[in-house]
C-alpha cells in the first residue's frame, strides 16, 4: 500500500472527481444531507462540533459548492482540507484494492458518513497507515475492508508487527455525553418561552446517575420546562432541577463586555457549577436564560480508556507478533499533548503502565497517543509553477514496552523509549 501525504490543487481536483464518481453523486449527497440533519442539535456546541465532525462539514460544504459551479474552492479552513485529504486517501486506497474489496470499502465509507457513523475513525486508520509507511514499514495486510484482527500487519527488516488504531471521542467516560447535552440544549432552546422578564434565570440540571435513568432527553426536558414555568425546583432519584432568578441589569453591570469574543467563555467560567458541566445561554426578549447541565457521576475517562486498552489488546491482536496500539484523542489540541500543565504526561503514563504491566499483554510493544492536527500551508513546484500545498500536522507521544517478550522494537523510528521510559515498580 502507498499513500501520498498533503493536498495540492491538482491532487484535490483529480481525487474529488474520482471520489464522487465512485461513491455516486446522489448517494453522497443523500448521505451528507442525512448527516447534516442529524447534526442540527449540535449547533449548541459551536467549538467542539466542528472538530468532531470536521471531515463531514468539509465534504458537505465542498459538495454543495461543486454542485453549483463544478469547481472546488480553497479557503484556509481546516474542514475543507480535512475533506480533501480524506477523499485523496480514499481514492489512493481504492486503486490498490481488488474490485470486491473496493465494493466493501465503498460501503464502509458510506456507512461512516451516515448519521450513526463518524469519518474520523477511517481517517485515523489512513493517518496510521501513512505514518507506518513514513517510517519504512511495508503494509502487508490491512483491515480497512472489515477483515478480522488488527487493522494492519506491517513488515520491516524481516520483522512483522500488528497495529491497531482507535479514534477516541473526548466524551468517553463523561458523566453526560456530548450528544445527550447537545440534543437537550437544542430542544430547550426551541421550547423555552419568556416567563421571567428582566431576569437572569439560571436553570441547573443535575444528572445524578446514568442518562437513561432520567427518562432520556425528552424526560429531562419535560421536567425542566415544568419547573421553569412554575418557578419550582424538582428532584427525583436520577434528576435534580433548580431554578434561580436574579436581576438582569445587575448581571450586565457585572459582565458588560458582551461584544468581546471571550465574553461567553469568561462568563460561563464564572457561572458554571463545576468542571465537566455544560452551559448554554438563551435570550428571550427581556430575559436571559442560562442552562447549566451538571453530570454528578465522576469522570471515568481514564478508567474507560484503560478498559478499552485491555479489551483491544486481548481481542484484536493474535499475540504471535509484536503489537502497537495507536490511540487518537479526538478534540485534543496539538499543543496540549506536550504540555504538562494539566498532568497530561502523568495521564498518558498511567494508561501506558496499565497496558504494559499485565502478563496478558506482554505482546504489546508500543503505545502511541496522537492529537488532532493543525494545517500547515506550504508551496511545492508543479509543472514549473509554485503551487500552494497543505499538510495536516499533529503531535504524538509514545511509549515502548521494556517488558515486551519480543524485545524492544522501535516501530516508529527513531524511538520513543529514549525519552519515555516508564519507571516500573
Amino acid at each position: 500500500m502507498k499513500l501520498q501525504p498533503g493536498v495540492t490543487r491538482t491532487s484535490a481536483e483529480d481525487s474529488w472527481r474520482e471520489f464522487v464518481e465512485w461513491i455516486g453523486f446522489s448517494t453522497l449527497l443523500d448521505a451528507l444531507t442525512r448527516k447534516q440533519r442529524s447534526l442540527e442539535d449540535w449547533s449548541a456546541f459551536t467549538e467542539i462540533a466542528p472538530r468532531l465532525f470536521s471531515i463531514e462539514h468539509g465534504l458537505n460544504t465542498a459538495l454543495r459548492k461543486w454542485r453549483a459551479t463544478r469547481k472546488l474552492w480553497y479557503p484556509k479552513e481546516k474542514p475543507i482540507y480535512d475533506a480533501y485529504a480524506f477523499v485523496g486517501a480514499c481514492t489512493q486506497i481504492k486503486s490498490q484494492l481488488s474490485s470486491d474489496q473496493a465494493r466493501v470499502f465503498r460501503r464502509r465509507v458510506i456507512s461512516e458518513i451516515l448519521p450513526n457513523g463518524r469519518l474520523c475513525h477511517l481517517d485515523h486508520e489512513f493517518r496510521t497507515a501513512h505514518q507506518l509507511l513514513e517510517f519504512g514499514w511495508n503494509i502487508q495486510r490491512f483491515g480497512l475492508c472489515g477483515d478480522p484482527g488488527a487493522d494492519f500487519v506491517a513488515e520491516r527488516g524481516g520483522i512483522e508487527v500488528e497495529v491497531e488504531s482507535k479514534c477516541l471521542s473526548p466524551e468517553i467516560g463523561l458523566g453526560v455525553s456530548y450528544e445527550f447535552a447537545a440534543r437537550l440544549m437544542s430542544r430547550l432552546s426551541r421550547e423555552l418561552r419568556e416567563c421571567h422578564p428582566l431576569s437572569l434565570t439560571t436553570i441547573r440540571i443535575e444528572i445524578l446517575g446514568q442518562e437513561n435513568d432520567t427518562g432520556g432527553v425528552d424526560g429531562v426536558k419535560r421536567h425542566v420546562l415544568s419547573s421553569y414555568v412554575r418557578n419550582e425546583n424538582f428532584q427525583s432519584s436520577a434528576l435534580r432541577v433548580q431554578i434561580e432568578t436574579s436581576s438582569l441589569n445587575e448581571f450586565f453591570v457585572k459582565y458588560p463586555d458582551v461584544r468581546n469574543d471571550q465574553w461567553l467563555h469568561k462568563t460561563f467560567a464564572e457561572l458554571r457549577t463545576r468542571e465537566g458541566d455544560y452551559g448554554y445561554f438563551i435570550r428571550r426578549n427581556e430575559e436571559l436564560i442560562f442552562c447549566n447541565l451538571i453530570p454528578m457521576r465522576p469522570n471515568q475517562q481514564a478508567r474507560k480508556i484503560m478498559k478499552l486498552v485491555s479489551t483491544t489488546c486481548d481481542r484484536q491482536f493474535s499475540k504471535q507478533r509484536p503489537a502497537l496500539l495507536w490511540l487518537h484523542l479526538q478534540g485534543l489540541d496539538p499543543g496540549q499533548i506536550d504540555r504538562d500543565s494539566n498532568g497530561a504526561d502523568h495521564y498518558f503514563q498511567t494508561i501506558a503502565r496499565h497496558a504494559f504491566t499485565s502478563e496478558r499483554r506482554t505482546h504489546v510493544s508500543s503505545l502511541v497517543f496522537t492529537s488532532d492536527s493543525d494545517l500547515e500551508h506550504d508551496h511545492t513546484p508543479v509543472l514549473g509553477k509554485d503551487r500552494r500545498k497543505v499538510n495536516a500536522a499533529g503531535r504524538a507521544k509514545g511509549y515502548d514496552n521494556l517488558r515486551c517478550r519480543f524485545g524492544i522494537i522501535h516501530i516508529l523510528a527513531p524511538q520513543f523509549s529514549a525519552d519515555h521510559k516508564l519507571p516500573f515498580a
